[in-house]
């Protein structure tokens, strides 16, 4: 795969209630109004993309997959109130040794910008039945 596909998008405002719970469930104390790093994934859940949607996407088992890697480049914050857009994407697909490595890259546009970029690695071992 050279060139990213794009896999889903969904639409959602940040509740802030949702990210008062987050962060009591982390245990952050901040006083922050913006999201903290890892919301995102909250959002993603709500907006529709729960793990049995993704696996069904990239065509892998789900009782084969490892969470590899997550890694988030903030571009400009988010606060409770944005009105969020999130397009997520294949940005790379490779097999090596039984296992297919899958890279995403969901980009979370705020105001018509790139809010947010978050990429990460799913791993599918295939035939293995001690995941």
């Amino acid at each position: 795969m050279k060139e990213k596909q794009e896999l889903y998008r969904y639409s959602c405002t940040v509740e802030g209630e949702k990210v008062q719970a987050f962060k009591q469930t982390v245990s952050i104390a901040d006083g922050k109004e913006e999201i903290p790093p890892t919301f995102l994934t909250v959002l993603d859940f709500h907006g529709g993309l729960s793990f049995q949607k993704l696996t069904d996407l990239l065509q892998f088992d789900p009782a084969c997959v490892l969470h590899g890697s997550q890694s988030y480049e903030y571009i400009k914050p988010i606060f409770p109130g944005d009105h969020i857009q999130a397009i997520v994407y294949a940005a790379g697909r490779t097999d090596k040794r039984g296992m297919t490595f899958a890279k995403l890259e969901t980009v979370y546009v705020k105001e018509q910008t790139p809010a947010v970029i978050s990429r990460s690695t799913l791993i599918e071992q295939k035939g293995a039945a001690d995941v």
